[in-house]
């Protein structure tokens, strides 16, 4: 027997033309984690009937409630109400856009993942309400690892356990995490990192001079995760500033 569920709090993250005239979507929602859902008939203006169809409600950054049925993977939606919709424009969207491919990349099906609903919610608020853009995004990219259990460890170094200190640099390294640089360098192509930023975005206290080092240290912990597969949103940034 199918499971149904009923008017369950879901964000949109993307969409795409499936069939004639359905869509596919897939959303976040706050229970139930990722779901992917087949829209029947919901590409067009209006229906034969001259009713509006359902497509236009289903677009990114749009909160809803949904209600589907279905026990394989791809569910089936039964009914959306929509609760408000959120217009991102240029860079804004542009990141709204990367969340949403990172959460479509990294979350499984079904596997809800506490906080990760407000997660979501507080970043497509702040770029709604273009707050500083890259700081949002580089704690948000923070939270999400550690909401999925693959935390960067900020507080200690791999080597010893020891607290990371202000005044030490150290090289991030995947299987380990932070260990001391034993020297700088200039070329910058050890990727070390000073304890003075890395403790402070251990307390998601970050400023505009540390954006550099946290972009290229949130690269790396990701990279694993995504494997191979560039992000297409990425692509989109080589015409403005890159996320």
């Amino acid at each position: 027997m199918a499971n149904t569920f009923d008017l369950q709090p879901a964000w949109v993250l993307h969409t795409r033309p499936y069939r004639d005239t359905s869509l596919l979507v897939d959303c976040l929602t706050r229970h139930h984690g990722k779901v992917s859902l087949v829209a029947s008939g919901a590409r067009g203006a209006t229906t034969k009937a001259g009713k509006p169809r359902r497509g236009h409600l289903l677009q990114p950054f749009s909160r809803l409630l949904i209600s589907w049925t279905g026990k394989a993977e791809l569910k089936t939606l039964r009914q959306l109400e929509q609760d408000r919709y959120l217009l991102l424009t240029g860079r804004y969207l542009y990141s709204g856009l990367y969340a949403n491919e990172l959460l479509i990349r990294l979350l499984q099906p079904g596997d809800a993942v506490a906080n990760l609903f407000d997660l979501y919610e507080w970043l497509v608020d702040g770029l709604s309400q273009q707050l500083p853009l890259e700081i949002k995004l580089r704690v948000f990219e923070k939270l999400l690892l550690e909401a999925l259990g693959y935390g960067i460890p900020l507080s200690y170094d791999g080597e010893k356990g020891q607290a990371i200190r202000d005044d030490q640099y150290y090289l991030y390294q995947q299987d380990s995490g932070f260990v001391p640089c034993r020297a700088l360098d200039p070329a910058g192509r050890v990727p070390c990192f000073s304890g003075v930023v890395l403790n402070a975005f251990a307390r998601n206290e970050v400023t505009d001079s540390m954006l550099p080092d946290l972009k290229r240290l949130t690269r790396m912990a990701l990279a694993p995760l995504l494997g191979n597969r560039p992000l297409r949103s990425r692509e989109l940034f080589r015409q403005a500033d890159p996320v």
